[in-house]
Parts: structure tokens; C-alpha cells; sequence
């Protein structure tokens, strides 16, 4: 969707006359155009159109250019083709609050020209709602002397031979919601495959057994991984290995969001709601619910936020109940009917991305019930802006997570 459109002209000579000036070149170009501009001898009408590009930036974000540093907006160009694109940073990436640009440009002899599209997803600005205002809430703006201690330490129990995928983008998904550190206890098989996408994570390395049950060894590394947690993410891709969930149910103190093998588990020892000692965070999608229950997918979609209601305050905890208007319930009663989203969403490692940003933000300090609502609704907004912008067909789970810094970005924080 096209947002608005800035152009610019200069004249080639007066930025010839400038660039002899080495404090000019310093104060208005960034290290890649200089490197650019460098390899080819300065050439005065590339160098007007690099200024061009950020005159016709600031006028398709009506603003003026005292509105970000010149060095945040730079042209560069592809190195086969040269094809020009704007690279957008600090000052001048928080401006564009998430919008992405289209840029054009061309000279004579004596003329540089540049046009710049600001293009956006085809969705509306973020309206006033609950979980935007939880959201908004619940992240506040960061000390400038805090440190990686203060927003939590994650402790995620997920992954297994074959699903590598669901334990990398749970993971990603808290590492992009701002947990202060995140520790991955998962099968030393499946290691090599989500360091390779994840550098961030400290890894703990388990040895299943051939029936996915822990050595006596193994359940002391993971018992030691629990204790030092201010949250734990369990069952993304546990397979075979679920029963590694007992011990996190039974040796938690700090709060549990449970996913997808954890969920199963859970419906086959309903014990464990009752043993963990903090609420526990449940994320069920329709079929999970039903075996929760001992009922029909059915039977849940016709009753969604009956059971719902009833289901968080017998067992006290906080459900998630995903599907088309995801419901969030808690004990005492409070119900969260969720606006974003859309059927693109409905593809495996959507529901991961959402257990990893619900912990991530559980990590923090931030209560339970919030931590569902906040994360839902930012979960189904990333689906909407990805579908705008990739189609709900082509949209991954993947896609989520890189759009969440655009989103925090929009969203302010």
C-alpha cells in the first residue's frame, strides 16, 4: 500500500563544490555510501543523488531533515545490478516506524534527482484496544544502567529428533521479546541445528534415553536449569520426550507456559495441574483442548469461552485457547477476546512463536494473565502485518519473528 511519495532535485555543481569539504562528507554520509563513493572516485552526480535520496525521504515522511541524522538514511546500490535501496538506521529507522521504501534516481549533466515511496501493509494504524494498551503497559521503556539480569532469565525445555524447527523459533520468538538472557536445554542431537540459526541462546545439552526419559545425570543438569529461572517454556517439539515436562511441572516455582507435546502430556496426567506450584500458562489450540478435556474439537469450538472460563478457574491457571479470536482466561474470572490475526497464521511454528514470546515476557516480571494477552495480541498483529506484505499464503511462521522489531518499533518500545 503506497503511504506517500518525496522527490528532491539539486544541482550537480553545488554538491561537486561541497564534497571538497571533508567535515561535509563526514556529516551527511553514511560508512557504506562513503565506501561506495570511495571505490568509485567521488563521482559528484552519485554523491547528489545519495543527498537527493535523504531530501526525498524526509519529504515522503513529512518531515524536515533536522527530523533524523543524514548518515541513518543511506543509498546504496546492489553490487550486480546497482539497483538503488535505502538503508534505513537509528534515528531515521525509529522515524519510519516500520514502513519500508521504494527509491528512485537519475541526473543530466547538471541535475541529480531522487524519488522516494513509502510503502506499508495494507492494515489500519493500531487502533485502541485491550491488548494494546497491556501491551503498551506491561513494556516499559528501559534504564539506562540496567543490565541483561534485569529482564529475566528463560529457561527453555523444548526440541527433539525431527523438530529441531518448533525449539529454534519458540526460542527466537523470546530472544525477540526482550528476555534478558535465554537458556535452550534441549537434545545434544538437535543442538548443531538450532545454534546454527540461534547464536544468542546459553545451551544446556540433554542425552535423552531411547524412551525419551533423562539419565539420573541429566535430570540434576535440568533440575539445576529450573532453579536458576524467573520463567520456563515447555513442550515446543518435545515428541517422544514429553515426560521431560514432569519434572519442569514438579520442580517449578516460577511461572510455566506449556505448549503443544507438554499440553498432550498434561491431558494424560491431569496430576500435574495440581503439583505445579506457580500458575501454570497452558496454549492449546482446539484439538489439544479436546484431549485436555476428553470432548471433541467440536464440542470446543461451539463452547470456546464456556470452557474456557471454567477450565482456567477449576485448575487455576491461564489458558490460551487459540483459533480464530484467541481467548485468554484467567482464575479470577477475566476474559480476553483477542482482534488480531488472520487464517495465514494457521501453519505449524505459528503456536511456537506464540509459547516463546509468552515466556519471554513472563521472564520479565510481567503477570501471568498480561503476559498472555500482551503476547497474543502482538502475535496475531506480526501475522497481519506479514500478510499485507507476503500474502496470507505465502506467510511463514519465520515471518513472525522478523517483524517483530518493526512492531516494537511502531508500537514504541
Amino acid at each position: 500500500m503506497l503511504l506517500s511519495v518525496g522527490t528532491d532535485l539539486i544541482e550537480i555543481g553545488r554538491i561537486r563544490r561541497l564534497m571538497e569539504n571533508l567535515r561535509f562528507r563526514e556529516k551527511v554520509f553514511g560508512s557504506g555510501e562513503l565506501s561506495q563513493l570511495t571505490a568509485h572516485g567521488f563521482p559528484a552526480p552519485s554523491a547528489a543523488a545519495d543527498f537527493c535520496a535523504k531530501e526525498a525521504f524526509a519529504k515522503a515522511m513529512g518531515t524536515g531533515i533536522w527530523s533524523f541524522r543524514l548518515p541513518d538514511v543511506q543509498l546504496l546500490r546492489m553490487e550486480k545490478t546497482g539497483k538503488p535501496f535505502l538503508r534505513l538506521s537509528g534515528s531515521a529507522q525509529k522515524l519510519a516506524a516500520g514502513a519500508k521504501f521504494s527509491v528512485s534516481i537519475t541526473h543530466t549533466e547538471e541535475y541529480a534527482s531522487a524519488v522516494v515511496a513509502a510503502v506499508g501493509p495494507a492494515v489500519e494504524p493500531l487502533s485502541d484496544c485491550e491488548g494494546l494498551r497491556t501491551l503498551r503497559t506491561m513494556l516499559k521503556p528501559r534504564a539506562a544502567e540496567s543490565n541483561k539480569g534485569d529482564y529475566g532469565r528463560l529457561l527453555c525445555v523444548c526440541g527433539s529428533e525431527g523438530m529441531a524447527g518448533a525449539a529454534a523459533m519458540s526460542i527466537g520468538a523470546a530472544l525477540r521479546c526482550g528476555a534478558g538472557l535465554v537458556e535452550a536445554a534441549l537434545p545434544f542431537s538437535i543442538y548443531p541445528i538450532v545454534a546454527s540459526r540461534l547464536a544468542e541462546p546459553v545451551f544446556t545439552l540433554l542425552h535423552p534415553l531411547p524412551d525419551g526419559s533423562l539419565s539420573a545425570d541429566d535430570k540434576r543438569v535440568l533440575s539445576g536449569a529450573i532453579s536458576r529461572s524467573s520463567a520456563i517454556l515447555t513442550g515446543c517439539g518435545l515428541g517422544k520426550n514429553a515426560s521431560v515436562a514432569a519434572q519442569v511441572l514438579k520442580e517449578s516455582t516460577v511461572p510455566v507456559v506449556v505448549d503443544a507435546d507438554g499440553i498432550n502430556y498434561v491431558a494424560k496426567h491431569k496430576y500435574s495441574l495440581e503439583t505445579c506450584r506457580e500458575p501454570l500458562i497452558l496454549t492449546p489450540h482446539p484439538g489439544e483442548m479436546a484431549r485436555l478435556l476428553g470432548t471433541t474439537a467440536a464440542e470446543v469450538q461451539s463452547h470456546r469461552e464456556e470452557i474456557a472460563r471454567c477450565f482456567s478457574s477449576e485448575h487455576h491457571v491461564i489458558l490460551v485457547l487459540k483459533g480464530a479470536g484467541t481467548l485468554v482466561a484467567a482464575p479470577d474470572g477475566r476474559l480476553y477476546r483477542n482482534s488480531t490475526g488472520n487464517p495465514g497464521m494457521a501453519k505449524g511454528g505459528s503456536g511456537d512463536v506464540l509459547a516463546g514470546m509468552t515466556a519471554s515476557f513472563a521472564a520479565q516480571g510481567i503477570a501471568p494473565y498480561d503476559a498472555a494477552v500482551g503476547a497474543v495480541y502482538l502475535h496475531g498483529l506480526a501475522g497481519d502485518f506479514c500478510a499485507a506484505e507476503k500474502s496470507q499464503s505465502a506467510m511463514l511462521p519465520t515471518d513472525l519473528l522478523d517483524m517483530l522489531p518493526e512492531l516494537f518499533l511502531k508500537i514504541g518500545r
